[in-house]
């Protein structure tokens, strides 16, 4: 559903709840103004509200259930009021779609919006049906889709320029290459030190098959928060394969590289998690020789982190 993607969980329970207390306040002013055969509508429909506010944040797997029972509390209410309503008649029609389109995905909230406009419109009288009533419809429904999509739009650009590995804090393959492009050209270039060390982590795909996703990416969050403990600041670190990483160490010869090797072993072996014990890493120390191109030293770091995989020791 959109709403897990888009607006907080607990704002929908939030909302619902809000909109029993209208339909209660809306059942108290027609009992203040004495139309006493309109007070048991609304008064029903604030407890249908409120139960669905309740059964929302009761489970995760009945927030379409109580979505639909909002729903179908406001267009019992607007299908009574837009009867009777002479004034502002276009912005009663407006309301059913807008709110489908709140609380459902685009595709139900589209269909169920197109199936009941003739509903709507027969409601009316046939002195308040007129051509911009059918366009007002209309245009809402088209202007109401626009917003998903373009949220839906944003989320996916977001996605793909994101430098971020899904899984960890980790950059993802193609960041960390470039960024490794743009560190050795400026090493080249300044004659600076650079060094980067090839993390292959065996138990990856052990603790996948015996244990599952979950065990998966705690290892790999577990791993990522030791190593950015370990580094420094303007280190990075990057995942380039499935289990196999680098981490960049601008300005930092191959003695460096190697005192940084050491801590991170020791640290990763005072690492233990309950299924897999301490966390076993390979790790491999790489500086470029002098002179070497950037496509010969990205070779050298393939090649090693191809042999720290392949490795049984």
């Amino acid at each position: 559903m959109r709403e897990e993607t888009f607006w907080p969980f607990w704002l929908y329970a939030l909302i619902y709840a809000v909109g029993a207390l209208l339909m209660f306040g809306y059942a108290t002013w027609h009992y203040l103004m004495g139309d006493f055969m309109r007070i048991l509508l609304p008064a029903v429909l604030g407890l249908m509200l409120l139960g669905a506010s309740l059964l929302h944040l009761t489970d995760h797997r009945y927030q379409r259930l109580s979505a639909y029972l909002v729903l179908i509390s406001c267009f019992l209410l607007f299908a009574v009021e837009i009867g009777q309503a002479r004034n502002d008649v276009a912005l009663w029609i407006g309301l059913p779609p807008l709110l489908a389109l709140l609380l459902l995905p685009l595709g139900p909230a589209m269909l169920l919006n197109l199936i009941l406009a003739p509903l709507w419109l027969a409601l009316l009288s046939d002195d308040q049906v007129s051509r911009d009533m059918v366009f007002t419809y209309v245009a809402v429904i088209v202007l109401g889709a626009l917003v998903p999509l373009e949220q839906r739009r944003q989320q996916a650009f977001l996605e793909a320029t994101d430098p971020m590995d899904p899984e960890c804090q980790a950059l993802n393959s193609s960041a960390i290459h470039e960024l490794l492009g743009n560190e050795f050209a400026r090493a080249t270039l300044l004659q600076r030190r650079l060094s980067v060390l090839v993390i292959h982590l065996p138990q990856l795909e052990m603790a996948h098959e015996q244990f599952g996703t979950r065990l998966r990416l705690e290892l790999l969050q577990r791993f990522c928060a030791v190593a950015h403990h370990t580094c420094r600041v303007h280190d990075s670190l990057g995942r380039t394969q499935s289990s196999l990483f680098w981490l960049l160490l601008p300005d930092t010869g191959e003695t460096g590289a190697l005192m940084v090797r050491h801590r991170l072993i020791s640290a990763l072996d005072a690492t233990v998690l309950a299924e897999t014990g301490a966390i076993t890493s390979r790790i491999a120390v790489c500086s470029p020789h002098p002179g070497e191109t950037w496509a010969t030293f990205e070779q050298r770091l393939q090649i090693k982190g191809q042999a720290l995989m392949e490795s049984t020791q």
